[in-house]
């Protein structure tokens, strides 16, 4: 009999396969054991069958690997074995951890964007007056009457870049924070048995952790925004608005993503 067919005593690309997916099932009980008995009939039936075909043993089984498709693809089509506190804990430590790199990322790319727009936000300011609510902007007493002072950087410098932070606050590195933790996450799942089932929080609630409070966050900072560029408050308006509006895509996308998966339950 070939080495394709040896079963167990084999070390070639099945069996590493087949070891890869056993980690990725951990935490589906039944339901995974039957997966990975299917998966190495299949595997090894392949296998022999390229052998017939010609092929050495090693490259039958890449074959049959490769066809087969990726073993985390497969584990996450698995549902999880009913467990106690232990799993529950390990799916609350996953969703938190991406929760978190979420609100990083976002809280630290909405101060770059408010940054970035602070000049353009100062001079429709100044070219309109606050909206008509602060005449003269460029005169006493709101800029100090020296010679060739730039009115629009002054007034620059009082935009706050985010509802709670002031212009020294280093938002690059908290969006660099956040992007980098969410970033391991997605490595980690694909690369380790963090990915398996029993670390997996169901896509429906995770897309709820983050949908519910980024709507609620963007409808008040929407609400503010918009009261405050009426309110004589335009200096916070900006921030306002953009970390309102990035809060709100996140919670849009993250919850039509959730009814997605609910749907396809």
């Amino acid at each position: 009999m070939t080495g394709a067919s040896e079963g167990p005593a084999s070390a070639g690309p099945i069996e590493q396969y087949l070891d890869e997916l056993f980690d990725r099932l951990a935490g589906t009980g039944a339901s995974g054991r039957r997966v990975l008995a299917e998966a190495e009939s299949h595997l090894f039936a392949a296998a022999e069958d390229g052998v017939g075909r010609g092929l050495d043993a090693e490259a039958a089984e890449r074959e049959a690997v490769a066809r087969f498709g990726a073993a985390a693809d497969i584990a996450r089509q698995v549902p999880p074995a009913r467990e106690g506190v232990r799993a529950a804990l390990l799916r609350l430590a996953v969703g938190v951890w991406a929760v978190a790199g979420g609100a990083l990322a976002w809280y630290g790319t909405s101060g770059v964007l408010t940054s970035l727009l602070a000049r353009p936000w100062a001079r429709l300011l100044v070219a309109t007056d606050r909206f008509g609510s602060q005449p003269d902007m460029c005169g006493r007493p709101w800029v100090p009457p020296v010679e060739g002072l730039d009115c629009v950087a002054i007034h620059q410098a009082h935009i706050t870049a985010v509802p709670a932070g002031g212009a020294g606050f280093p938002f690059a590195v908290v969006a660099v924070a956040g992007f980098g933790l969410l970033l391991a996450l997605f490595a980690a799942r694909w690369l380790t048995p963090l990915g398996t089932t029993a670390w997996t929080p169901a896509r429906p609630v995770l897309g709820l952790a983050f949908a519910v409070p980024f709507g609620l966050a963007a409808l008040l900072l929407l609400f503010y925004g918009v009261f405050g560029a009426f309110a004589f408050m335009q200096d916070w308006t900006l921030s306002y608005v953009v970390s309102g509006l990035l809060a709100g895509m996140i919670s849009v996308a993250a919850g039509l993503r959730a009814r997605r998966r609910a749907a396809a339950v």
